[in-house]
C-alpha cells in the first residue's frame, strides 16, 4: 500500500504548493480599520524566470505613509499630484528561479471591504508579468496564465474588528492549510503501512500456561 500512496499523495502536496506560491501575495489578509499595520509582499520567481523589478499599487482604501528600502534593491516611491504615495518600484535586485523576496511598507486602512493589491513583476526576458486581474475567491485558486496574461491581484480584507478567521481575499491560507492536511495524511498511511507490515501472522502465548495442553 506505501509503495503507491507516497508518490500519489506527494504529486498532490507538489500541485497545491505551485498553486499556492505562484501569485505575489500580501500579508495579512485581514487588516483592521484604522489600525497602522506593516503589509509585506511577498514576490516569488515567476515561471522559472528571474525577476528584476517588482511595481506594487496600494489601494485605494489603504493610506501607506511609509516603504522600507529592501537590501540590493532601489527603491522609488509613486506619488500623485497630491502628494500622497499610490505605490512603490523596487529594482536592480534579482529574484532566480525558485526563490523569493519580500518588501515591506506601512499604511493604515480607512474603509472597510476588500483592499485590491496589483502589482507588476518585471523579467529579466524584457517581459513583465501584471497581477492586476480578479483576485480569486473562496478556495478555488485561479488558473495560472503564464508571464504573458495578467494573473489575479491580491485582497486584503480590512474589517472593523479583528476575528479569528482572518479571512483574506485570497484562498492562500486555505491551500496551504490543504498541504499540512495531505503531509499528515501520508505520514498516517505510512505508519499504517508500517505496523501491518511487521505484525506477526501469530500472536506469541504469553507464558507458559497460554501453551498447549493447558
Amino acid at each position: 500500500m506505501t509503495r503507491w500512496c507516497i508518490p500519489l499523495a506527494l504529486a498532490a502536496l507538489a500541485a497545491c504548493a505551485t498553486s499556492a506560491s505562484a501569485h505575489i501575495s500580501v500579508s495579512p489578509e485581514q487588516a483592521v480599520l484604522r489600525e497602522s499595520t506593516e503589509f509585506t509582499i511577498t514576490v516569488p520567481a515567476e515561471g522559472g524566470l528571474t525577476t528584476n523589478a517588482v511595481r506594487v499599487f496600494f489601494p485605494s482604501q489603504v493610506s501607506v505613509y511609509a516603504v522600507a528600502d529592501a537590501p540590493g534593491w532601489t527603491t522609488r516611491v509613486l506619488k500623485k499630484p497630491d502628494g500622497r504615495l499610490r505605490g512603490a518600484e523596487w529594482t536592480g535586485g534579482l529574484i532566480p528561479p525558485n526563490q523569493y523576496a519580500t518588501f515591506t511598507v506601512l499604511g493604515t486602512p480607512f474603509e472597510e471591504g476588500t483592499s485590491v493589491w496589483r502589482s507588476e513583476q518585471g523579467l529579466t526576458n524584457g517581459k513583465t508579468k501584471k497581477w492586476t486581474g480578479a483576485p480569486e475567491t473562496g478556495d478555488e485558486a485561479a488558473p495560472e496564465t503564464g508571464p504573458d496574461a495578467p494573473g489575479p491581484a491580491w485582497a486584503v480584507q480590512v474589517v472593523a474588528t479583528p476575528t479569528a478567521a482572518g479571512g483574506g481575499g485570497s484562498s492562500g491560507g486555505a491551500v496551504w492549510l490543504g498541504v499540512v492536511g495531505i503531509a499528515l495524511g501520508v505520514l498516517a498511511l505510512v505508519g499504517v503501512g508500517l505496523v501491518w507490515s511487521s505484525r506477526p501472522a501469530e500472536l506469541p502465548p504469553d507464558g507458559p500456561e497460554d501453551g498447549p495442553g493447558r
